[in-house]
């Protein structure tokens, strides 16, 4: 299974840029990027809070990273399951 190596890695990796006479000005360096927990628990938010009236209380709202979160925990705990099982 593609990815198993590292479940909580990093989502959108990039390559450092190196031009062909050694660092200039323009070089990039390498950029972990956000992790894959961040990612899956950003678009969990943006999910819950579609759901949610418009007039839903400001207390209630501050409670959807919370669960954003514990949603992105859980789907890394799921990927990595399926992950040791496809190594089995």
């Amino acid at each position: 299974m593609a990815g198993c190596d590292a479940p909580g890695g990093p989502a959108f990796p990039r390559p450092g840029f190196y031009g062909d006479e050694g660092p200039s000005e323009y070089d990039n360096e390498p950029d972990l990027g956000m992790s894959l927990r961040d990612w899956f628990a950003g678009r969990a938010m943006q999910g819950c809070l579609a759901q949610l009236p418009a007039d839903t209380p400001i207390g209630t709202m501050l409670l959807v990273p919370t669960y954003a979160y514990m949603i992105a925990d859980a789907m890394l705990a799921e990927r990595e399951r399926r992950c040791d099982e496809a190594l089995k």
